[in-house]
């Protein structure tokens, strides 16, 4: 019989090389799997894929991204993608066999504004219709872009911009108008045309191309007087107009004034104005329009303007070369009882419209221009005569020396034959220089920048 610690021995060694076997073999006393369990996760971003992304610090390409063998957890993810903010965020993955994942993106931004004069063009941005300018502040992603304006009677226009963060950029477009189709006809026809005062090439009937904007339009043919006819132009229209000359002999480009009195000078104003009284003058013929670049170049080759400025008044002249100006064309400086007649009428008008003055009727430094307009601008104001820009725009010098008036016994050390007389003030000059009864003197040689003139002729009625 064996001894009973011998049993018990053996049944420890038993016991214990059991649990090696448990514990090498993976399972507890119990007999259960104790392996860990691992699950298939799918990554993705909106509202587009392509971000890389980094989990629990490691590298796993640009999304959608499927990562196969991973423990139940919680993970630091963080996505780079291009025109989106950098994003760090965590994801926690449960026993669940298969996950997905789809981690929203906060897109980079700024803003563009886009106008247009005109307004209410159509705004086509990469194609598609965004609205009517002005389009405001419009929040767009960062990157490429290009817009179209389209307007019906305007030349489309386009532009490509770049949107970066927190830009907020503008635009503006002054759209180029569509050239509006004129028809000139005139009774009698075959006359000749002006178009505000410059000769066109060929005679009535016309059809011209023009760029939108205001246009005087004269026709003129021997044996009757000159007709004249604003006409404003809108974008790609369609006009004709038709002018009636009634039968006459005025010269072209002429008013007829006709012989008779007026009342000359002003008892309200100026001393050098008074006093007033009753002034004969004789029928004579006016030019309607202050003489222009255009013309005074062929008197002068070294007269110079800017570009564009065939039709404004000729300034910087002296009364010496507006005398001689005028008789290289036939033609005279008006006296200027004939130029207050021209432009005051037989009504004591105080401007040459009327009574009443306003800061948008004539060229004058109320009016905010501070340069020269092209004669003609100012059509509804023209004398009872029919004479332009009487008022304002340029000082128009007359063939008279400066001296008081008869009957007029104040002294001045101007008066004489010292001084010739300008009229009808300028765009630097008050309205109270363009009054039909205002005077102003200068030297014979002075050529102010402002100085113009315009002609006079004898009639016979």
């Amino acid at each position: 019989m064996k001894p009973q610690f011998s049993i018990m021995g053996n049944l420890i060694r038993g016991v214990g090389i059991l649990l090696i076997l448990c514990v090498i073999s993976g399972f507890g006393c119990g007999g259960k799997n104790k392996q860990i369990q691992t699950v298939e996760v799918t990554i993705n971003t909106a509202p587009e894929s392509g971000a890389f992304l980094l989990m629990d610090g490691f590298d796993r390409g640009a999304t959608p991204v499927d990562i196969p063998n991973v423990r139940p957890d919680t993970y630091e993810i963080i996505l780079r993608q291009d025109r989106y903010k950098r994003k760090i965020t965590e994801i926690t993955v449960t026993e669940e066999a298969v996950q997905a994942f789809t981690i929203q993106m906060e897109p980079l931004e700024g803003t563009v504004s886009i106008n247009s004069v005109p307004s209410d063009a159509e705004v086509y941005l990469d194609g598609s219709l965004i609205g009517t300018t002005p389009i405001l502040r419009k929040v767009l992603q960062v990157g490429a872009y290009s817009y179209e304006l389209r307007h019906p009677d305007y030349f489309p226009e386009t532009n490509d911009f770049r949107m970066e963060e927190n830009f907020n950029l503008n635009y503006n477009h002054d759209l180029r108008p569509v050239e509006a189709r004129l028809t000139i006809h005139s009774r009698p026809s075959s006359a000749q045309i002006w178009l505000n005062n410059i000769l066109q090439r060929r005679n009535t009937p016309l059809e011209l191309a023009l760029a939108p904007g205001n246009y005087l339009v004269s026709t003129y043919i021997d044996g009757f007087i000159q007709a004249d006819k604003m006409v404003i132009l809108k974008p790609n229209e369609d006009q004709k107009v038709l002018l009636e000359m009634s039968p006459g002999k005025v010269p072209q480009g002429m008013v007829l004034i006709p012989a008779g009195t007026f009342t000359m000078g002003s008892t309200q104003h100026a001393s050098d104005e008074r006093p007033t009284r009753e002034v004969y003058v004789d029928a004579f013929y006016m030019d309607r329009f202050e003489v222009t670049n255009q013309e005074y170049q062929k008197f002068s080759s070294r007269h110079k303007f800017p570009e564009g400025q065939e039709n404004y008044p000729a300034w910087g002249i002296s009364w010496n070369d507006a005398g001689r100006y005028c008789a290289s064309v036939g033609k005279r400086l008006p006296t200027e009882a004939e130029w207050e007649k021209a432009a005051r009428g037989t009504d004591e008008r105080m401007y040459p419209w009327g009574d009443i003055y306003g800061a948008q009727l004539a060229n004058t430094e109320e009016c905010g221009f501070g340069l020269p307009v092209a004669v003609g601008h100012f059509y509804a104001t023209q004398s009872f005569y029919g004479c332009m820009d009487l008022a304002g725009n340029a000082y128009e010098w007359v063939s008279d020396w400066y001296d008081a008036y008869p009957g007029n016994e104040s002294i001045t050390k101007d008066y004489g034959q010292i001084f010739r007389i300008l009229r009808g003030g300028s765009y630097m000059t008050k309205k109270f220089e363009a009054r039909t009864t205002a005077r102003h003197f200068d030297r014979m040689d002075a050529e102010r920048k402002d100085y113009g003139c315009r002609c006079a002729m004898d009639a016979r009625e």
